[in-house]
C-alpha cells in the first residue's frame, strides 16, 4: 500500500522556467568530489577535496610553468607526417587531421622556452 500517489506523470516544469548551468563550471573527480573549475585552476589542477591530479593540456601546463604565461614556442610549425602511408581501419593521415581539428595543435608535443619563478 502506497502513501502517496502521483497525480501527473513526469516533470511539469515548462522549458522557459528551467535554468541551465554553464558548461565547465564544475569538475567532478573520479572519486565523485565536485569542485568549481575556477578553484581547481587556482589550486594548480589538484582537487582540494581529494588531492586528485586532473589531466591538463599543454596550454594549462604552460600557464602554470612560465611566469605570466610568457614563453617562446619552439618548432610550432612542425607536424606529424605519414611517409609509410599507413592504413589500419582508417588512414593515418585522416587520424592526424582529426586530431588536429580536435585539439587545435599540430602535434602531440609542444616545446617552449621562458622564465619560471624569475629564472
Amino acid at each position: 500500500m502506497t502513501w502517496f500517489k502521483r497525480t501527473e506523470k513526469g516533470i511539469q516544469t515548462s522549458t522557459d522556467q528551467k535554468k541551465d548551468t554553464p558548461k565547465g563550471l564544475w569538475y567532478k573527480s573520479p572519486t565523485g568530489k565536485i569542485v568549481e573549475s575556477e578553484e581547481l585552476a587556482k589550486n594548480l589542477y589538484v582537487s582540494p577535496e581529494d588531492d586528485y591530479h586532473v589531466k591538463i593540456g599543454s596550454k594549462e601546463y604552460f600557464e602554470i610553468l612560465f611566469d605570466n604565461n610568457t614563453f617562446e614556442e619552439l618548432d610550432a610549425h612542425l607536424s606529424s607526417k605519414d611517409p609509410l602511408e599507413f592504413v589500419d581501419t582508417k588512414k593515418y593521415r585522416e587520424r592526424l587531421k582529426a586530431a588536429v581539428e580536435k585539439t587545435g595543435l599540430n602535434d602531440a608535443v609542444r616545446t617552449g622556452v621562458g622564465k619560471s619563478k624569475g629564472k
